[in-house]
Order: C-alpha cells, then structure tokens, then sequence
C-alpha cells in the first residue's frame, strides 16, 4: 500500500495536524475570494479534500462544491463536518488522478500540498492537467504548496506534542528531492508509526509545469496573509492560474 494512502486512512492523521483547522480554512477561502472574481453560483472542485474544512467554507459562502478525496475515513469526518456546518457538498471517494467528471468547474483547488506524494514527476504533474480538463475555459486554478527554498532552510528535525493524551513525535529529514517524516504517536503501551515522503518542487519547477499545462498564471502568493510570493522568506507558494 502506498504510504499515502495508509496514513491518510488512519486515525493519527487528523491529530497530527489537528492545528490545521477552520479557522485556517476560513482564511484560505477568504484569500481565495479576493483574488478570483466568481459568481455567486459558481461550481468549485475540491481536489484532496480531506475532512472537507475548505469545501466547508467555500460552500458557505453560496457555491456548489464537489469535493474529492481517496480516503474513505476522511470523507466520513468531511460529510459530519459538512451537517454540522449546515451546507451541502456532493463529496465523492477517488484517486484524484483517475477523477472524471462529464461536467466542467468555474474553480478548482489543490490545497495544503496534496501532490508530490508520487514517486514519477508525470504522475504528480498529472494532478494539474487532470485540473486544467476539468475547469471551463476561463476557469481558475488554485495550486496552494510549500516553498522549498523556505522549507530546507527553516525544517525543524524534530517535534514532540501532544493531542488528546496521544504523544505525537515527528521526525523530519530531506532525503534527495523529498521531504520525509517519521510519525510516532504514542498513548498508553499502544504505538504506531507512520511515514510521509513528498517531491521537493522549485517555484520553478511548479510555474513551468503550469505554464506547459495550459495555463496563464496570475498571481502568486507566499502566505496565508495574501504577501506576494519571495522566494527567501514565503513559507507557501499559492498560484492563482486561469485557463
């Protein structure tokens, strides 16, 4: 089984990143909406979707959201986040490589660095074409990754925590043009462990990528906050491209 999809189908996941939370997504959304003109009925794809926090605060604000995601346990937490949150979003369980859909989206997201989890660069480049089939023309696409020149300089090796009486240990090291971590979460005699490995892509890399896709990129930003991307000091690389 591919790493990706045994940590994404476990239940340490969200307790790893458990600070990754609505308030963040309602940010990200918020960020979103200010750099792309949409109407007020326009379709979103989410594209690894996760527990579903940006669908969620994308259909909040009135859109109709179609949400992907290859874990099952993810997408169960995504549907209970979704009727807490009051809103309808039509979430649909695929590798999101292999997602077809006969109709077309006014918006499509890649959030939260959900490529470069492939071992073939085709493959995790195969995730932007499969982005730029499936948008209208003149859609948008919003491709949200680490900076990798931020990333090398600033990983911290090691990280202890604790969420909900789990101790979680997070070891990290770049091995070539990957980025691997170590995951430990203790509680009580019980352990397990879990890995990431994802591609270390340029802001080069990535934009050429786009750019031979089909796309014209229109912005890029290096933050959460909305700063225009620098290579030295953005933690994220957040393309606003259309097609």
């Amino acid at each position: 089984m591919s790493w990706y999809k045994d940590w994404f189908s476990s239940e340490g996941y969200l307790k790893v990143y458990s600070h990754r939370d609505d308030v963040e997504a309602e940010i990200l959304a918020e960020l979103i909406m200010k750099n792309i003109n949409l109407n007020n009925d326009a379709s979103v794809l989410d594209m690894a979707c996760g527990a579903g926090r940006h669908s969620i605060a994308l259909a909040k604000r009135g859109f109709k959201v179609t949400a992907v995601d290859l874990s099952e346990r993810l997408l169960i937490e995504a549907r209970k986040n979704s009727q807490i949150a009051g809103v309808e979003i039509n979430y649909m369980l695929s590798d999101i490589r292999e997602f077809n859909s006969e109709y077309k989206f006014d918006l499509a997201l890649n959030l939260f660095t959900s490529i470069g989890y492939f071992d073939e660069d085709n493959e995790n480049f195969s995730v932007i074409k499969k982005a730029y089939d499936l948008l209208k023309k003149n859609g948008y696409f919003v491709l949200d990754y680490f900076n990798k020149d931020y990333l090398v300089k600033n990983l911290v090796p090691t990280s202890v925590i604790s969420v909900n009486g789990d101790r979680i240990v997070q070891n990290r090291s770049i091995k070539g043009n990957r980025v691997v971590k170590n995951i430990t979460i203790a509680k009580n005699s019980q352990v397990n462990e879990f890995y990431e490995s994802v591609r270390l892509f340029s802001f080069d890399e990535l934009s050429e990528t786009l750019s031979k896709t089909g796309f014209k990129i229109e912005k890029v930003l290096g933050d959460f906050k909305g700063n225009i991307f620098d290579k030295t000091i953005s933690s994220r690389i957040i393309f606003i491209a259309k097609k």
